[in-house]
């Protein structure tokens, strides 16, 4: 059961990386990053579907909720976006949101 919630976060690691090489690749069809980020975007999915397999949907969809925090995450520290205490309070959240609804 561990095993499907870690590949549940792998899942939103790469869907959020995706979103990352999205706005890096300058949404340009010839920058590689564009197309790593559909990769990425796709395994995500992968990860996803599998876990549907086997947890009730109740239990997976609060793990998309991880993709926002993570990605406002990524924003500050690969973009330099300047985050408010109001975001991280957003951040912290949305996790203890998430760990409540999986138990």
């Amino acid at each position: 059961m561990k095993f499907l919630y870690l590949l549940l976060l792998l899942s939103t690691l790469t869907a959020s990386a995706g979103q990352v090489f999205f706005k890096m690749s300058g949404a340009s069809v010839k920058n590689p990053l564009l197309w790593a980020g559909f990769v990425l975007y796709g395994f995500s999915a992968f990860l996803w579907i599998y876990a549907l397999k086997f947890l009730p949907l109740s239990k997976v969809y609060p793990f998309t909720f991880l993709t926002f925090a993570l990605v406002l995450i990524l924003s500050g520290i690969v973009f330099g976006e300047r985050l408010s205490p109001l975001n991280y309070l957003g951040v912290a959240l949305i996790v203890i949101g998430v760990y409540l609804t999986v138990q």
